[in-house]
Formats: structure tokens, sequence, C-alpha cells
């Protein structure tokens, strides 16, 4: 009887044992599912955010693409515009140089020979550049005038020689002489203004290739800028002295030359 109970007892205890073991395992496994249920959950979650990342971006850089190929749409037209006016300007500048070169005229020829005729002169602060198609002389006020005044004595005129040779181997060149000064106030009983006093002495370079060297006075015109043209800072004395000055500019009939290649 004992024997039997102790058997009974004894298959109670191993299947109470194994009721628990597996228990256990259960609620372990469980855990594992929950934990995997979450880890995939945020890995879904992560993939959709940068999914949705990567849309963003890729129709952001689809925007830019259909811009610039609008841009560069418009911008054909253009270009081709651009083409053509070169081409023209090429053709219209050639046309240019043919006339100027049946002409007899060069700026750069007549630069040179102003350069060399003048070559005694360099160091009194002369200058001589070609722009847009017109040459300037720039002679400071001390080679040809005293301060306040607009009288050419002996050695500015002889000085005015050289140059008027030059413009006289050129009988097609207009000639244009400007004056300029600071803006340091003159009020004299000859020169009311600055613009009175620049215009004069213009006026005085003009009767001087007229009367003394032979140049045709239908070629000259004379102005006065006063002190609207300023090259320095008239702040400084060194300033206001490149300020006062005399520009001869010679200009080859460029303007009815060009009009005459858009005819």
């Amino acid at each position: 009887m004992k024997s039997k109970l102790s058997a009974f007892i004894l298959s109670v205890v191993v299947l109470l044992f194994a009721s628990c073991v597996s228990t256990s395992k259960y609620k372990e496994a469980e855990e594992q599912v929950q934990k995997l249920g979450t880890e995939l959950a945020s890995c879904n979650s992560n993939a959709t955010s940068a999914a949705a990342t990567a849309n963003s971006k890729i129709a952001a850089l689809n925007g830019q693409v259909t811009t610039l190929s609008n841009q560069n749409a418009a911008l054909v037209p253009e270009a081709m515009a651009y083409k053509e006016l070169k081409s023209d300007a090429k053709a219209q500048r050639a046309m240019l140089d043919a006339t100027l070169a049946a002409q007899g005229t060069s700026l750069d020829e007549i630069r040179d020979k102003l350069i060399t005729g003048l070559s005694a002169l360099i160091d009194s602060g002369i200058d001589v550049t070609i722009s847009n198609g017109l040459l300037y002389l720039t002679l400071p006020e001390k080679l040809l005038f005293s301060e306040g005044s607009a009288a050419l004595g002996k050695k500015s005129k002889e000085a005015l020689s050289p140059v008027a040779s030059i413009l006289n181997n050129y009988p097609k060149v207009q000639i244009y002489v400007v004056g300029h000064t600071d803006t340091l106030k003159i009020h004299t009983a000859k020169f009311e203004d600055n613009w009175s006093l620049s215009t004069e002495r213009a006026n005085s370079i003009v009767r001087v290739f007229r009367d003394s060297y032979a140049v045709n006075p239908t070629r000259l015109l004379s102005a006065g800028r006063s002190k609207y043209s300023p090259v320095a800072d008239n702040s400084t004395k060194a300033g206001r002295a490149l300020n006062r000055r005399i520009q001869i500019i010679l200009n080859p009939q460029l303007i009815a030359l060009w009009e005459m290649a858009h005819q």
C-alpha cells in the first residue's frame, strides 16, 4: 500500500515539475515574441521615415531638374540672338576698319606718332590713350597755362606745334579740344567761374591751331567741362593738379561711319 502511494506521489511531483518548466519557457518565448514585435515595428517605422525622406529629396531634385530645363530652354533663344549679334558686330567692325583704311586713317598710327612727336614732353605728364574709338591726348595745365589764366605763352604755343603738325597729316580726323578744372572756385574780372576758364582755355588752343598752324577750322570744336569730369580726388593738391588739364580728342568720324554701316 505504501509502495503504491509513493509511486502516485512521485508521479504527481514529476507532472507538477514538468508543468512548471513548460510555463516558464512559454513566458520566456512570449516575452521574446513581444520584443521582436517591438523591434519589427521600430524597423518598419524607420523604413517608412527613410522612404519619406528619400521621396522628398527625389521630388526636390526633380523640381530642380525641371527648373534648370526650363531655364536652359529660355536661354537658347538668347544664345542664338547673341551669336547673331556677335556676328553682326564682327561684320560691322570689319566694315569700319575697311572704311578707315580707305581714308588712310589709323588711330594706332596717330597715337604712335603723337608719342614720338611729344617724347620730349613725356615727363611733363602728357598721356595718349585710345578708348571707344576715340584718341585722347591729355595735356596738364602746367604745360600750357599759368594758374587761373587762359593765355598761351610762346613756349606753350611751341609745345602744341608737333601736335598740330601730326593733325595736319590726317585731314579727315575731327578735333575736339576740352578744358577741365579742379573744384576750387575762381571769380575774377575775366572769368566768372571755372566753366568760363575751362571753355576759354579750349578756345585759346583751337585759335592757335587755326591761326598759327593752319589747322582747318572746320575740323575744330572747343568746349569746357569745368570741374564736372574729374580724374582724381579734388581733396588733395596732387589730385587737383591732375584734374586741371586739356584734352585733345581725335575722332576719325566713327559716328558717321557707324551710321553708314547700319544703312
